[in-house]
């Protein structure tokens, strides 16, 4: 086997190792990192590509069917603190629920403007502000359209009461992450 191969430059044998041709001074090989960073590039082009835009998920979950998941009973059981769910029983529920698109009022804890027209809104376990009933805790990222929407979200206080729906995206410190959202004005 010929530890040589032919510059593609200039045609003439250099060894299988060399990185720059001796006789042209073309470069023979690109390095390992150069081309890591160029398949990460690839990938996030790709990404950004194929995955669905914010708008096509706000339109998606404006035509959604709402699951009957209720913020209380079980999943409140489950996911606040000081209740009786174990890491495998909430990692099991977390993978029943997640992909689902809900209609729920919880008490807000605090909001966040996270970005134009995007707020992350906390929600509160506390039992008392919904008629003696322990609700789950959610962060809640609601999209809004309307200067209105804006408005009504950026006068929300500590246990008022949110209206939205959403899809649920997962679990994050006990609380059902929900993104997207939009919120149900009264």
């Amino acid at each position: 086997m010929s530890s040589l191969v032919e510059c593609k430059s200039c045609g003439k044998e250099v060894a299988k190792g060399a990185k720059v041709c001796p006789h042209c001074g073309k470069k023979l090989k690109m390095g390992f990192f150069l081309k890591l960073i160029i398949a990460i590039v690839g990938l996030s082009i790709l990404g950004t590509i194929f995955s669905p835009s914010t708008e096509d998920k706000i339109a998606e979950l404006k035509s959604a069917q709402v699951t009957n998941i209720n913020p209380s009973g079980e999943l409140a059981e489950l996911f606040t603190y000081g209740g009786e769910g174990t890491d495998i029983q909430r990692d099991n529920k977390e993978a029943e629920i997640t992909g689902k698109y809900v209609e729920w009022s919880l008490p807000v804890f605090d909001v966040t403007k996270t970005s134009e027209n995007k707020y992350r809104v906390q929600t509160s376990s506390t039992a008392g502000i919904m008629g003696g009933r322990k609700t789950v805790g959610a962060f809640i990222y609601i999209y809004t359209s309307t200067d209105a929407e804006n408005q009504y979200v950026e006068g929300l206080k500590e246990d008022d009461i949110i209206t939205f729906k959403g899809k649920i995206t997962g679990t994050s410190m006990r609380n059902i992450s929900i993104d997207p959202a939009l919120v149900i004005m009264n």
